[in-house]
């Protein structure tokens, strides 16, 4: 049995069902719980997380990641961000003994980029390092728009929290560029000296004259469990000279500056992305379970249960072959993270982030689609936390702006590949369907840029091309995904109705340009749903996520017991 297996029927974890039971304080602790036992159960080295070994990369696409989202958003934080990017120092003593620390999570890492004023240009934000004749640093916050904005920088857990923040160094009044900077924050149970946090009714305050750092904890997203996130503030705070991560020169533009510096953030917006993989698997599971128990009569009185309907086939199938061509593509692209050092850095973080970004984009795209309609499969039921389609959807839709949002990364992107800037991998076989799509989406654009005059930043690229990013990038990742699930020797049942769904998600375009006919189309798709739907057991087995749901809709044995459990109304004995 696998260490994640173990842990996902651990009490700490087959316990989530009852997890909105409890007080926010209490479900507080057992998030940060969650994420260190998570981080803790793949054994990770300095070494697999620095070169995005196959251990660490397996990681994204593990069901373990769904029990409890919020969990694996933070031990994802600690892992690859904090360690990420420690990782590329290790030479330093001070370093690798903090990494050391970290992977033992004796310490709890965290991230720090984003501010309240600048999120989509993060490229401006306004925190700022000031190097002082000793060799340290003056940290400060020059007004509330430059405030960190999201990371859980609150006690919590019993572990002690430090963070690699992001801020302009400032050597005698020149702005070198944004550069890492590592800062203790509490010791698990109270704050640092110099560091103050407000949450609920606790305030728990350890001032130093003149040096000052604040959080003001902010609400819950909605229908998620709590990460502890909030607004942090820096005062004037003394750092010293080994808090600098990095160099204090460089030879790069700002441009590379800033990209080298946050490289870490392409790996996670890939691998956070990952967990659509396991979340498509898990929804179709419950919903296929749940749908083959479910009966329906009708007037005659004949009864059926209604997984019969192709209604409900329909998106059950089309949710594991997404899953299965979301996952080989997402295997495939490992090899552009991996490097022994960072000696080509700068030549491959483009790359780098435009695969990123294209599996991101589609990978949000297909949970998008088909997780709501999952859901609705399951009826009234669906609606309850407890049987996680529903709570998977929210705490999945902070995945789409955590680590890059992806608007803003399809528009960087397409502008990108507009501009010339880089080519991503050439389609294998330039007369299928989906790379003919691709093909022709993206020279469109092109010929418009083009009458533009090529300015990207024209208020006719603005009205005109923006609108189109978006569907070029899930153009391009569809056609990514099934080639990808072709050469893995994918389930070819599975790979017809990825590509007969892609296809009739822009239908108009191939009956426009004379590849096919509305009728051929559906019963294109209707055929591979059926060849599909005979091994759809099959399917369901081979994905192993059964141990990691514990819904109660899964079996009537499961409904009576979470039942038994619920408050009973009843009227009182006369």
């Amino acid at each position: 049995m696998s260490a994640q297996i173990t842990l996902a029927n651990s009490d700490l974890f087959a316990r989530a069902l009852y997890d909105f039971t409890l007080t926010k304080a209490e479900r507080q602790e057992i998030v940060h719980a969650r994420a260190k036992a998570i981080a803790m159960s793949f054994n990770f080295t300095t070494s697999d997380v620095f070169t995005c070994s196959e251990k660490f990369w397996d990681w994204g696409v593990h069901p373990i990641n769904l029990i409890d989202v919020a969990a694996s958003a933070l031990a994802s934080i600690h892992v690859n961000l904090t360690i990420g990017t420690l990782s590329e120092y290790i030479a330093r003593p001070e370093v690798a003994e903090l990494c050391r620390k970290l992977l033992a999570f004796e310490v709890s890492g965290h991230y720090m980029l984003t501010e309240v004023a600048h999120g989509l240009d993060s490229q401006n934000i306004e925190t700022t390092a000031t190097l002082l004749e000793d060799g340290g640093f003056d940290f400060h916050t020059p007004h509330p728009g430059a405030a960190k904005f999201m990371p859980a920088t609150i006690v919590a857990g019993g572990v002690p929290k430090m963070t690699i923040i992001m801020a302009r160094l400032i050597v005698q009044g020149s702005d070198r560029g944004i550069r890492p900077f590592a800062v203790n924050l509490n010791d698990g149970e109270t704050m640092c000296p110099g560091v103050s946090c407000r949450y609920g009714i606790t305030v728990s305050q350890c001032y130093q004259t003149f040096t000052q750092v604040m959080n003001r904890s902010l609400p819950d997203r909605s229908g998620t469990r709590p990460m502890g996130h909030a607004i942090t503030y820096f005062n004037h705070v003394k750092l010293p000279a080994t808090a600098l991560i990095g160099h204090l020169e460089t030879k790069l533009s700002p441009r590379l500056q800033f990209l080298s510096t946050i490289w870490r953030l392409g790996v996670g917006s890939a691998t956070l992305s990952g967990m659509v993989v396991p979340a498509l698997r898990i929804s179709a599971h419950i919903t296929a379970k749940y749908a083959k128990q479910r009966m329906v009569t009708n007037s005659a009185g004949n009864t059926a249960s209604i997984l019969s309907f192709r209604t409900t086939q329909a998106p059950i199938l089309r949710a594991l072959s997404q899953a299965a061509a979301l996952e080989a593509f997402y295997r495939e692209i490992r090899p552009y993270f991996s490097a022994l050092d960072n000696s080509n850095l700068v030549e491959v973080l483009d790359i780098r982030n435009g695969l990123a970004d294209v599996f991101k984009t589609v990978a949000v795209h297909h949970w998008r689609e088909t997780s709501i309609i999952l859901t609705d499969r399951l009826g009234a039921r669906g609606l309850f936390t407890e049987n996680q389609l529903i709570s998977m959807e929210m705490e999945l839709r902070g995945m789409t702006i955590a680590e890059g949002d992806v608007l803003v990364l399809c528009i960087r992107l397409a502008s990108e590949l507009l501009i010339g800037r880089y080519q991503l991998p050439a389609p294998r076989n330039p007369s299928s369907l989906l790379a003919m799509h691709e093909g022709k989406i993206f020279s469109e654009m092109r010929g418009i840029f083009e009458k533009l005059g090529k300015n990207h930043r024209s208020e006719e690229f603005n009205r005109i091309l923006l609108p189109r990013c978006i569907p070029l990038v899930i153009a391009i990742g569809q056609r990514m995904a099934f080639e990808a699930a072709l050469d893995a020797h994918v389930e070819p049942d599975l790979v017809a109705v990825y590509e007969a769904s892609a296809v009739l998600q822009d239908l108009a375009w191939y009956v426009e340009n004379g590849l096919t006919t509305r009728e051929v189309a559906i019963a294109k798709e209707v055929d591979a749903l059926t060849r599909a739907f005979v091994i759809l057991d099959q399917v369901l087995d081979k994905n192993g996520c059964e141990p990691y749901i514990h819904t109660p809709i899964l079996s009537s044995s499961a409904w009576a017991n979470w039942v038994a459990t619920l408050p009973l109304h009843e009227c009182a004995k006369l």
